[in-house]
């Protein structure tokens, strides 16, 4: 470790190189140090980019404390040589580090980059013209509507604006090629991608009217030079070039004012060939002059045809923003992007905050990850806290990977991490660069596949050459960790029509069933896509093929079937004669399940029809079914508009047993409750205002639900998403996208920005349009080669590559052709481990209440319950019964004890299994012999219900199903185990079924028949 001060360290981290252990580390060595000043804990902050990658920050530093505090050797051994402190101070110390976070843990400063601004402006609110009671917004969709909305209706009221939006929409108009069915719609689609490029950038954009009027006078100089070559051409006898046939169209274009038309024309040979006759030679000079005129005024109208395309919309934007910010006053709210924004701008003037003096004077070292991801708004804004800390004699330590600068659409800007590597922007300080080479994730084959691909392959292809050395692929070079063992990698090619469909399906449950063969779980594999939409295509596919998956870009609760049945009984009780939304939930999963319990014989198809042209529904329904309305609805009708929205949902919940019927969708159930009690704490308490809180756009992050770790479920989504982890097995899959990446192209000069508008045919009209379009494709080929490091690098163990394209000579497809069908390395069966965690064995039940919440008579069976999961996971891990299996069911029950907080007692528990070993019907089954042992076996019902077998004993002829109860034979365990077995036979075709009850209890065995 440096210590001389100041200093700053840029450690260029790969994918996989131990970043988090290295910052986590440096963290760790600051507050143990005697050699580093001003160290305490209130005086070194940590900036991340995500709130999970704060929370693992904050997690491994406790963890190396506990570790030194507990003296764990290998901690000791790694600090007491960079400290030269012995072990037992190194344990004194971090006990009082621990003791310090604990009694000051808001002093404990890893905070996300929005966080730590967020609690900049509002220190300083007031100098903002800001109330400090502000929300902060994440989503801004929905205030931007509503402003718009207001917007508009201003300019209906108003003539000076009514004639400028008027004058806006002929000049959009004239740009489009297709009529502008809703041009205030197309408006406000374009205000919306504006608003965000706008808020990334610490220059504003150049509105200026005269360009508009130097484009006017350039198209009058075009109309007056097309109708001179058309003069020419008539009256000179010359042969027309048939290739070149813009002059068919001169007429039209002049008559129609449509000059853009000749952009889209290809005018590389002039419209007449060249003559033979030796008299015509002169006269055909004098024409090419005029033609070579004409395309030097075609290059000045391309200039400014792309420098105003979008000034319509800025001017309507400008005009928008000043009721829009009046609104975010009113309402005392401001978007997320507007904080680095307003600040820089404060701080671009010299205005520099209070707080940043305060600041100041705490905070001595920094310590920021994921680097390359920092915007210029940000890092102009970190800036100045850096300079003065290293004034101090602070220091500042960054952490980061050009080639995983994935997030350019958000403003990031990994050139910010190169210009500090190459330049010495803080030339009073020591600068020490360091780069991690080792790749600690990935096996050997999946390391060297990569660094071949990205050396071989791309730093020598002539296009992409330029953009990958730019991005840090040169130094891309990796040795996988010295332990590693061989990986695997396969990379398999399919054609873009959509009867390939069923060939990837195919491929894909081929693959999962061989990895699930060799001992990996369903949790260990990740599909992972460039684009929602194909993350939604893949789940589709594994839903076709009955295979378990969480699809993080559908872990939305307003997504949830169940939400939307619970909204529409929420707007049916908030009123009645609301039909559709009664209907809705009479239809839904929610009501069916209840109807099955109360074996009632409900038709709600029936039932509507018959009563469809009659009002207030509910009223027939409570006279047809009078049980049901006055079991499951009653209550409810009379408490709403009483209760709290939180607490008429809780009863809601509670009447329609959702828990119990629906225990996959439990998740979705404690989202909804948590999202409206939140909502309810900021002071709304109507139903009508929680239904358009569900409709809002509001930020994703507060919708989704969280995922327990213990799901074993295969993981579907985005690079993006995957971005910082990484899994065991890893499918990738590309597709061929033709779309444009980047409608708005900036383009910086010292007054500001210019927004171009340039396609490929525009480009060649002027060469400096043309170089600036080539460097944004540089752009766009960087930012794909580094989403195909970022996915490539997730893979621990095996990494799939699916190429689904018809155009070979494509990125990425043209750098893997190939390797198209190809298999490296071996594949191997994973090291199977039985981790003991709270989270895999704690349950959460749900018993019914009565609205006065009193405890109900089921209660008195929770620890009954927990007594039979308790035995249910000791016999999980049995497999045989041999040698050492007591010892063993002795060991797992102190340390299942130990985790869930019980106190099980070996003997009461052991004599149990050992009687059951022993029975002379049960016994064979745990012998050596069999094909497959199979606990806790999952199965997927048509329905889509996974269903848990406790023991699955496959032999060569017959599968044996075996489920263990404690307390006494009850009929649901009978038709159960018949369900069981039913589901195994569709699975196992070819062999006889059997099924066993045994009572661990009773001693007794009951044989099941079909």
């Amino acid at each position: 470790m440096v210590t001389q001060l100041p200093h700053y360290v840029i450690l260029k981290a790969s994918a996989g190189s131990g970043k988090t252990t290295a910052l986590t580390e440096r963290f760790v060595y600051f507050l143990l140090s005697d050699n580093i000043p001003n160290n305490s804990l209130r005086n070194i902050l940590a900036i991340t980019f995500s709130n999970n990658a704060a929370f693992e920050m904050k997690s491994r530093i406790i963890d190396w404390l506990k570790s030194l505090y507990y003296k764990e050797e290998s901690a000791l051994n790694r600090f007491s040589k960079i400290l030269n402190l012995s072990h037992d101070e190194l344990s004194v110390k971090a006990c009082q580090i621990l003791d310090e976070i604990l009694n000051n843990y808001s002093d404990f400063q890893v905070k996300t980059i929005d966080s730590f601004m967020t609690s900049i402006f509002k220190a300083s609110a007031l100098d903002f013209d800001y109330n400090p009671d502000f929300e902060i917004l994440m989503n801004n969709e929905s205030l931007l509507q509503l402003s718009y909305d207001l917007f508009l209706k201003d300019v209906q009221e108003n003539f000076v604006k009514t004639e400028f939006f008027k004058n806006i929409i002929e000049i959009i108009s004239s740009n489009s090629n297709t009529y502008l069915w809703n041009p205030s719609e197309r408006i406000f689609d374009e205000i919306k991608g504006l608003h965000i490029k706008i808020h990334n950038t610490h220059k504003e954009f150049i509105v200026i009217d005269k360009y508009k009027k130097l484009k006017e006078e350039i198209e009058a100089k075009l109309e007056k030079t097309m109708q001179v070559l058309q003069k020419e051409i008539s009256s000179s006898g010359f042969e027309i070039n048939r290739s070149t046939r813009i002059l068919e169209d001169f007429n039209k274009i002049i008559e129609t004012k449509n000059f853009r038309e000749l952009l889209t024309r290809g005018l590389k040979r002039p419209p007449i060939n060249k003559p033979k006759k030796q008299s015509l030679l002169e006269k055909y000079e004098k024409f090419l002059n005029l033609w070579n005129e004409f395309l030097e005024e075609l290059k000045k109208y391309a200039f400014y045809y792309a420098l105003t395309f979008y000034l319509p919309y800025l001017e309507v934007y400008q005009s928008f923003k000043t009721l829009l910010n009046q609104i975010k006053q009113k309402e005392c709210k401001i978007f997320i992007e507007d904080i680095n924004k307003i600040l820089s701008e404060y701080l671009n003037n010299s205005i520099v905050p209070d707080i940043y003096f305060r600041l100041g004077e705490k905070i001595h070292h920094f310590f920021i990850d994921e680097y390359q991801d920092t915007s210029p708004l940000q890092w102009n804004n970190l800036k100045f806290l850096i300079e003065n800390t290293l004034a101090e004699k602070g220091s500042l330590f960054v952490v980061g990977d050009t080639k995983q600068a994935i997030y350019t659409f958000r403003g990031a800007d990994y050139k910010i991490m190169k210009e500090l590597e190459e330049k010495d922007i803080f030339p009073s300080a020591y600068k020490i660069i360091k780069t991690l080479d080792k790749n600690y994730r990935s096996k050997r084959t999946i390391v060297d596949f990569v660094v071949k691909i990205f050396t071989e392959k791309v730093l020598t292809h002539k296009v992409y050459a330029e953009p990958a050395k730019f991005t840090g692929f040169h130094e891309c070079y990796q040795t996988a960790a010295e332990n590693s063992q061989e990986g695997y990698v396969e990379v398999k090619a399919f054609s873009e029509n959509e009867e390939e469909d069923f060939e990837i399906k195919k491929y894909l449950l081929e693959c999962v069933n061989n990895i699930t063969q060799r001992g990996y779980l369903l949790k260990d594999i990740a599909i992972l896509a460039f684009k929602n939409e194909q993350v939604v295509t893949i789940t589709q596919w594994l839903n076709d093929l009955q295979l378990p998956f969480i699809s993080y870009s559908s872990l939305d609760v307003r997504k949830r079937k169940v939400t939307s049945e619970i909204l529409s009984l929420l707007q049916f009780l908030d009123s009645p004669l609301d039909d559709f939304s009664f209907c809705s939930f009479l239809l839904g999963d929610i009501f069916r399940n209840i109807v099955k319990i109360e074996a009632i014989n409900f038709q709600p198809d029936e039932f509507l029809l018959k009563y469809r042209d009659e009002a207030a529904l509910y009223k027939h329904f409570e006279k047809e079914f009078p049980q049901l309305w006055e079991k499951y609805f009653k209550q409810l009708f009379k408490l709403s508009g009483y209760l709290p929205v939180y607490d008429l949902l809780s009863v809601a919940l509670n009447n329609f047993r959702v828990f119990e019927t629906l225990p996959d969708e439990e998740a979705t159930f404690l989202k909804l409750l948590d999202l409206v009690k939140n909502f309810e704490e900021k002071g709304y308490n109507n139903i009508k205002e929680i239904i358009e809180f569900f409709d809002s756009p509001a930020d994703d992050n507060i919708w989704n639900i969280a995922t327990p770790a213990d799901i074993d479920a295969i993981q579907v989504m985005t690079i993006h998403k995957a971005k910082g982890l990484g899994f065991p097995i890893v499918f990738v899959y590309l597709e061929n996208d033709g779309k444009p990446k980047n409608k708005y192209i900036f383009h910086e000069v010292e007054q500001g920005v210019h927004i171009l508008k340039i396609t490929n045919q525009i480009a060649e009209k002027n060469e400096w349009l043309k170089q600036i379009k080539k460097e944004e494709e540089k752009s766009e080929i960087a930012d794909l080669l580094n989403t195909l490091y970022v996915a490539f690098t997730r893979a621990e163990d095996e990494l799939y590559i699916l190429c689904r394209t018809d155009k070979q000579d494509k990125l990425p497809f043209d750098i893997l052709s190939e390797y198209y069908n190809s298999k490296i390395g071996h594949k191997s069966a994973k090291n199977k481990l039985l981790p003991l965690t709270e989270s895999s064995v704690i349950n959460a039940y749900h018993y019914p209440v009565s609205f006065d919440f009193s405890a109900p008579d089921e209660i008195m069976h929770f620890a009954e319950k927990k007594r039979g999961d308790f035995m249910h996971f000791i016999l999980e891990q049995i497999e045989y019964f041999e040698e050492g299996v007591l010892e063993k069911i002795e060991s797992q029950i102190e340390m299942l004890n130990k985790y869930c907080h019980t106190n099980f007692l070996a003997s009461q528990i052991k004599p149990l299994i050992i009687d059951m070993i022993n029975h002379p019907d049960m016994g064979r089954f745990f012998k050596r012999g069999y094909e497959k042992i199979l606990n806790e076996f999952e199965i997927i019902d048509k329905e889509g219900i996974v269903h848990r077998i406790d023991r699955v004993v496959v032999d060569k002829d017959s599968v044996t199903v075996i489920d263990y109860k404690t307390g006494y034979p009850q009929d649901e365990h009978f038709s159960q185990i018949k369900l069981y077995m039913t589901l195994l036979s569709e699975v196992f075709k070819d062999k006889r079924v059997n099924g066993y009850l045994y009572y661990l209890d009773l001693r007794e065995v009951k044989k099941i028949d079909r």
